[in-house]
């Protein structure tokens, strides 16, 4: 009798695992927001760029091992603590995550993927803007401000899609076996809800990935003014390297979470109950990532363009010169 009275009670336990839940999903997502580590990260981010434009002209002059161990490990840093300071990235991936679950590989291939995308894409602008159109590095910085702003609005319909089906699917008797079994990671076959899983990954990492760092827009810019657009290139790619590095690790943390608080939840719920208090977190999550992408687009419309950081050294060929020899 007295443990029984000593054990919280089901409804009690119910409500800590869903506070919890809620807690950490609001937690992880917004702390990109926060304002003392945040600007210590971005100051140190001012630093690197300094650094790697002292690389860069390092490289050009004395072209040797020391210079390109230095101009490599300098980008993987400077990913690291990018990938560390405040973004929208890491807001949606800890969000969708901790808000929708996925396993801890899922997680760490879209942590990569978006983070190679990004390179990319900061790689094919330069390219085809500086290289095929013959624009100035500063004026292919004012594309990143329309992608930006593309990605704000392919967050903002990623949170509508997932609040949509969160409302969508109301939870059977058989759902939480059907949700268990999807969580197999099984090769054979791929479920509907796996589909719509792998859609809504889909959806984070192009919502991440299409929006690049300015800093590797100025980092291939920059190579490329003193004729080491390769060098430029794999610069930005050891900065994914460390970006993928740093947000796997909050992916992680994010799907471990989730996990910890729905054994919470097994304990004191059942069938439709825990597919119920599961759709719950998942519109909570997808309603989260709405506002972020609405508020983000909204500011961005009413704000100014940021100015680069990394000033391009003023020596070197035409930026048109083609980084393809000839």
């Amino acid at each position: 009798m007295r443990d029984t009275m000593a054990r919280p009670s089901p409804r009690w336990r119910w409500l800590v695992g869903l506070g919890v839940l809620s807690l950490a999903v609001i937690g992880l997502a917004w702390f990109t927001s926060g304002q003392g580590v945040g600007l210590q990260l971005v100051a140190w981010q001012r630093d690197l760029h300094r650094a790697l434009t002292e690389a860069i002209t390092y490289l050009d002059a004395v072209p040797s091992v020391t210079a390109w161990v230095s101009l490599l490990g300098l980008s993987f840093g400077y990913g690291v603590f990018h990938a560390a300071g405040p973004g929208h990235g890491k807001a949606v991936l800890t969000t969708y995550l901790l808000s929708q679950g996925g396993a801890l590989r899922r997680a760490l291939l879209l942590s990569c993927l978006a983070s190679l995308l990004q390179a990319l894409v900061a790689i094919a602008l330069v390219t085809l803007l500086v290289h095929g159109l013959g624009w100035l590095t500063r004026q292919a910085m004012g594309s990143v401000v329309w992608l930006e702003q593309a990605s704000y609005l392919l967050v903002a319909m990623l949170g509508l899609w997932l609040c949509w089906r969160a409302l969508a699917h109301l939870p059977s008797r058989h759902e939480a076996a059907d949700h268990d079994h999807d969580e197999c990671d099984c090769a054979h076959h791929l479920t509907p809800r796996q589909a719509q899983d792998w859609r809504g990954a889909l959806a984070v990492v192009a919502s991440i990935g299409m929006r690049p760092c300015s800093g590797s827009v100025l980092l291939v810019g920059a190579a490329s003014l003193l004729d080491h657009y390769w060098a430029g290139v794999l610069a930005v790619l050891a900065m994914a390297a460390g970006t993928a590095l740093t947000v796997s690790a909050l992916a992680l943390a994010s799907v471990m979470a989730r996990e910890w608080a729905e054994r919470r939840l097994q304990r004191s719920l059942h069938g439709t109950g825990l597919a119920r208090c599961l759709r719950v977190a998942g519109f909570a999550g997808g309603l989260l990532i709405l506002i972020l992408g609405l508020s983000l687009f909204m500011a961005g419309v009413r704000a100014p363009a940021d100015m680069p950081l990394l000033e391009a050294p003023s020596r070197g060929p035409s930026p048109s010169s083609s980084p393809f020899g000839g």
